[in-house]
Formats: structure tokens, sequence, C-alpha cells
């Protein structure tokens, strides 16, 4: 192999590797997609509840593209399990997600679910309002009770050992 199609092979490879890291982790330094000016919502993140004051911890993760992909959160108590869920981009820094997870009963087995729907405006590179409203159900499908609040979120980065 010539040196200069090896260099060009190299400089493909890291080139890629790099847009794949960049699409699965939605890098918190690549958080402005494509010089547009609007911030992305894929990583993770750490949302206090304004109403409860209870923190939460969440992970968006790339799909294919910028648009779409799967989320999961986890609560303060162990009353809740992870919940599992979808993301979508709706707007210039703003997404919609959808996520569900189990309440657990006095018994230690899955009483009801909670679903989640939210509004997320990114406001930063590392920052979120996250607008919310939740439906509580028992496992046959009949209505519980519902809910709505507020969050400010930030973006949990990389911190230097």
């Amino acid at each position: 192999m010539r040196k200069s199609t090896r260099i060009k092979v190299a400089v493909f490879a890291g080139v890629a590797a790099l847009a794949t890291a960049t699409a699965v982790t939605g890098s918190a330094n690549a958080a402005v997609e494509g010089g547009s000016g609007c911030y992305t919502l894929p990583g993770s993140w750490k949302v206090v509840d304004d109403n409860s004051h209870e923190t939460f911890l969440g992970s968006y993760y790339g799909a294919t593209s910028a648009t779409a992909g799967v989320v999961n959160f986890t609560s303060p108590n162990n009353t809740t399990t992870a919940s599992h869920g979808e993301w979508r981009l709706t707007g210039c820094g703003t997404y919609s997600d959808t996520d569900t997870a189990f309440l657990i009963g006095t018994d230690g087995k899955a009483a009801s679910t909670i679903t989640f729907k939210a509004n997320i405006t990114v406001t930063g590179k590392n920052t979120a309002n996250f607008d919310f409203a939740f439906t509580i159900n028992n496992l046959d499908g009949s209505f519980v009770t519902s809910g709505a609040s507020t969050g400010k979120a930030t973006r949990i980065a990389v911190q230097p050992r």
C-alpha cells in the first residue's frame, strides 16, 4: 500500500470513529449541532424537580441521527424502577420524551406504572428546562392519578480526575 493511501485510510478511520462516538454519546463538547446554534440533548443529565426538590438522573442516547433515540431515568427512591422510553427532536434545542417505570408495592412487586411525558428545552451547552406531566395507572391500565411539574437540569459532564 502506498504511503498516501495509508494516510488517507488512517484519516478516514479516525474521522469515522470520531463521528460515531459523537453520534452515540452526544458529547457535551459538541453540544451545538453543526453550528446551527441549537443545543443538543443526548448525554446524561441531573434533573431537580421544582416541586419536590428530588433529583433524578437521566440519559438520552442518540439513534442513527441527532433527532431521536432512547431515554432512561432513575428515581431517587426505591419504590420506582428505572424508566424506559424514547425521545425526539421537536425544534431548535427543543425535545419531547415519553418514558415509563414500574411503581413497586409493599410486597416488592410491580403494583402500577408511572408514565412521564416531557417537553425539554436545552438552554445552554450544559443546562436544560423540563416541563413534564405524569400519569399513574394500575397494571391493568386503569387510571389512578396524574400530575405535572417542572425541573432544572445540568449535564453530567466529564470531570478531570
